[in-house]
């Protein structure tokens, strides 16, 4: 049940969610990776984002519902080679939906970190699934390094997200990560696949240098 409510989010979700301009896009992910690198609460993400494979990140993760709910938030993937250069961003949608008794809304920020090549290879795809494709665990906020190692070692994603609002739950287990060539095309002024800009980077666009700074710092 829970992955046809996600099938229909996907469906009915994407018109409102893409309709971000990519440029304008982009500008928020700065915003948010700022937000979190800056804050010390979540400094270890510092450290995992200094090894990381990628960076999946989403300034705006919509969830909403009554009784039933789902969220969905555009993104833009970053990839990290060996010498610690981040290459240009290809977009991405996250979906997900949740069955229980809830009530409320909530907008939240989201860095997805990618800690292993099969985290991002998988994302070479068209769609994957969480929890079935790879696997993901949420960073520890607070607490030290020592804290926040718990429960992620081995995970092919960290989540570090912060909400405005209060909705319960959260769980990323049977999320869709699916691209969105549309936005890759109107960014780049032509077809770019997510593998020729993040892994043989073909593409790229100075206006991304901003968050690529965000990144780094």
């Amino acid at each position: 049940t829970t992955f046809l409510l996600v099938g229909f989010l996907v469906l009915n979700a994407g018109t409102s969610v893409r309709a971000e301009e990519p440029k304008i896009l982009i500008d928020k992910a700065t915003a948010t990776v700022n937000a979190i690198l800056g804050d010390s609460n979540y400094a270890i993400a510092k450290k995992y984002l200094a090894r990381a494979k990628g960076v999946l990140v989403i300034p705006g993760l919509v969830k909403a519902g009554f009784i039933i709910g789902g969220e969905a938030g555009e993104g833009a993937l970053l990839s990290r080679n060996d010498k610690g250069k981040w290459s240009g961003p290809a977009f991405y949608l996250l979906v997900a939906g949740s069955i229980g008794w809830q009530i409320g809304v909530e907008s939240k920020e989201m860095v997805l970190i990618v800690m292993t090549e099969k985290g991002l290879n998988s994302l070479m795809s068209n769609q994957i699934k969480i929890g079935a494709d790879v696997s993901v665990t949420a960073g520890t906020i607070g607490g030290g390094a020592a804290a926040s190692t718990v429960g992620s070692v081995g995970a092919d994603f960290i989540a570090f997200s912060k909400s405005k609002g209060l909705f319960g739950g959260g769980a990323l287990d049977g999320a869709l990560i699916k691209t969105v060539p549309d936005s890759n095309e109107s960014y780049y002024g032509t077809a770019a696949s997510p593998k020729q800009i993040l892994i043989e980077r073909k593409f790229d666009n100075p206006h991304a240098d901003t968050l690529r700074q965000a990144l780094s710092q």
